[in-house]
Order: C-alpha cells, then structure tokens, then sequence
C-alpha cells in the first residue's frame, strides 16, 4: 500500500511500530545505504566498483549503529566533559551564505560506533571485517583502483552478509534486505589474487601504501579470525554441464564435504584452499553472574574503601581459581560465583572475561574486614602470604592442589573473627 502527498509517495513497511522517528529514519537509510553499495558494485559499466561499495557500507552500519544506540536508549553523540548529571555535548556548527547558523550536535563515527558496541569483546570476527573495510575507505577514497576488486572481493561479500546479519538481530525479520538481492554475473576466468595488486599498473599509480595496508591487517589477525567467514566470505564458481532437469538452479552451493577427492584434488591444483566446517564454542553467562570488572570495582569502593588495590587484585585472581567451576568442577552451586568466559578456546593464548555474583563481596569482606586494628593487622598479612602461594601455584598450573592452604586461611579467618568451636561447625556445615 502507498500513501500520496503531492508527488511524494511512502511505503507502508517503512514505518515500524514501536520506534522512535528518528530510530526509524536511521534505519531506512541504513537499508538503502547497503541497497545502494550493492547496485552500485554490481553495475558492469562502474570502475569504481569496491570504493563506492565500501563507502556506501560504511555510512550503512554507522546509520545502523546510530538506530541500535538511539533504540536503546543510548546517546550516539560525542560530549565534551563525561562528568556531571547533565551531560554537555560537542556542537557542529554550519554557517549558512546569509549568515544564518545551523547547529547540531557531532554524532559518533563509525570507530567510535565499533568500540561502543563492542566494548572487551573486540575479537569478534564481524568488528574486524568492519574495521577493515573503514581503514581501507580512509586510503582509496580519493583513488580509483579497480585492479583490487576482485583482492577485497570476500571482505566486501562478508560485510553486506554480516549487515542483514545484524538488522535481523537487533531489528527483526522484516528488516531483512537480502530478500531484494539476487546473484550477480561473474566475469573472473581465472584466480585473482592479492599479489597480481603489485604490478607495474598499481605501482604507476601510487598504491603501494594500499596494498600494505591489505597485506599487514590481514597479517595482523588470529587463524580463526582470518578464516571466519563472517571476515572474509570465499566462494567458489566452477563452470559444469547443463542439468538433465530444465528447471534446476544454475548456482549451487556444495559443502565441501561432498566432493570427491579428485576434485578436490583440481581445486587445490588452481589455488583454491578447503576449509571444513568450523566448529563454533558458545557458553551461557549464568543468571546469578551479573557483575563484569568495573561492577565489583564499584562494589569494592563503596563497601571496602580501605581495602588496597593491589590486596584487590590478589583477592579477585584467588577467587577466580577457587569460585570458578571450570576450574574446580565440583563446587557447589552456591559456591560457584566466577564465571570465566574464554573468547577462543582453540586459541594458544585465549583470552577470557570474568563475571561475577554480587554475593562475592563478601568473600572480600571474610578476608579483609572493615575495621583493620594493630590486633588483627598481622593475621590479614599471613592470609595475603598464603594467597600469594596460592596464585604462584596456580600461575604454573591451574590445575594445582592448593587445599592445605585453602585450609590454613580459613583458620585465619575464624581467628580474625574470634570464632567459636561451635560457630566453626556451623560455618563449615
């Protein structure tokens, strides 16, 4: 259905129930942003194929992001001070040839976007794909380089993949555009590849830097980031004979576990690696680990202002080994109050947040008491001696026995607190 208004016409899908105005204008131009890069990078008669197209992308998921943070309510604009109640924000000022002044305030760039969407978990394949495509926006905007299109082809392919990816996620199904896309022609005979960007024809035209860009951020990232289709999509299109049936599609994807080993074999004979399916790890963050760093840092400085940062940091490592369940298995369920969440378990080196119960604090509190006297000063020394044994231990190997001195730093503990016989076999059940 159509509404008119003079010569102006709207699509009915346009507005979205539920959303602020501005949500739903950011929105629809982020649509037609990637709608646009995709037209654009598909016509046969442009040169300037991948420059439009990333520019394009680029506008798209900062206009997505800007609806993301405006939905919830989250304010996408860069301030001057991040103190006080009332928040003051940059203006941007434009002056008008009548001297007229147009204000508005200075919304965040797509950088800025990335790292607030993204926060710590920074190692997902989609922020790197972006970020990708950004830097190389910055470099070959005022370039026209079509040598590289068929180099950048898979980041390009991924990004417009991770798109609607991400308005299903964040904005529902109707918001899907693939359903507007189809399959464009191909015209590559033959492999293409990153080094044939070095020829005498790029280099005439100043493109070196542009290349290294290429060749050191790709350098730059992990295996499995690198080999993550959602930062490079790689497709493969092998010409074969007609199909007896008249009404069979003539593209076709084929896992890659179906082939034979002889073409297989052909494959890998004209430059093509096969990648098998990649096994993906997710775990569930438990309901009662709502705390990240800075809530138990919060925490810390409200309920134990003497307490110093570094016996903190002690502290916080100790009970990531004993409260962590993946580490000791056979806690119980109210003991289990760390949470470690690890990025890529694959990984030599991964990397890991922690989330914690809120009842942790008062573990901090067993071993440092609010009120630390000359009497009982000496016993939270010997408990900060023991949980430097401990971390020494488990720093070279987790998995270590550290129980006898568990043990001794609950014997501290009921000395600092002046336990009974009978308090303690209350306490230890």
């Amino acid at each position: 259905m159509r509404w008119w208004k003079g010569c102006i016409w709207v699509k009915k899908h346009y507005f979205m129930k539920g959303y602020p105005i501005i949500v739903k204008q950011l929105l629809q131009k982020a649509k037609d942003s990637a709608l646009l890069a995709v037209e654009y990078y598909n016509k046969p008669a442009v040169s300037f194929k991948s420059e439009g197209f990333i520019v394009m992308m680029c506008i798209a998921w900062t206009s997505m992001f800007h609806a993301y943070f405006l939905k919830n309510k989250i304010k996408p604009w860069y301030r001057k001070t991040e103190k006080g109640k009332r928040p003051r924000y940059d203006i941007l000022i434009e002056k008008l040839p009548n001297g007229q002044e147009i204000k508005d305030k200075k919304w965040w760039d797509l950088n800025m976007c990335l790292s607030e969407f993204y926060k710590a978990n920074n190692n997902d394949p989609v922020y790197f794909n972006i970020k990708f495509l950004s830097g190389l926006r910055n470099l070959i905007v005022h370039r026209n380089l079509p040598e590289l299109d068929a180099s950048i082809f898979a980041e390009c392919q991924a990004n417009i993949l991770n798109f609607n990816d991400y308005l299903i996620k964040h904005f529902g199904e109707k918001q899907r555009i693939d359903i507007f896309l189809s399959f464009s022609i191909q015209m590559f005979r033959d492999p293409v590849n990153i080094i044939e960007a070095t020829k005498e024809e790029l280099k005439k035209k100043s493109a070196t830097e542009v290349i290294d860009y290429i060749k050191n951020f790709r350098n730059s990232l992990s295996v499995d980031v690198f080999e993550n289709p959602q930062y490079a999509f790689k497709a493969v299109l092998i010409q074969v004979k007609n199909h007896q049936s008249k009404d069979s599609l003539a593209l076709r994807f084929i896992h890659e576990k179906d082939l034979t080993e002889e073409q297989k074999e052909q494959l890998r004979n004209i430059g093509i690696v096969l990648i098998k399916e990649k096994t993906v790890f997710k775990d569930e963050i438990p309901e009662n680990c709502t705390w990240v760093y800075k809530d138990l840092l919060k925490a810390k400085k409200v309920e134990l202002p003497s307490l110093p940062h570094s016996l903190f940091e002690k502290f916080k490592k100790y009970f990531q080994y004993k409260f962590n369940d993946k580490i000791n298995p056979n806690l119980k369920s109210k003991e289990k109050l760390v949470f470690q969440r690890i990025h890529n378990p694959k990984s030599k080196k991964p990397q890991s947040t922690f989330y914690y119960d809120p009842k942790i604090i008062d573990e901090f509190k067993r071993l440092y008491p609010s009120n630390i006297t000359t009497s009982n000063e000496s016993i939270v020394k010997k408990i900060e001696a023991l949980v430097d044994q401990i971390l020494t231990a488990k720093k070279a190997n987790p998995q270590a026995d550290t129980s006898h001195w568990e043990k001794e730093i609950d014997r501290f503990v009921y000395q600092l607190y002046d336990l009974t016989e009978e308090e303690i076999r209350v306490v230890e059940g």
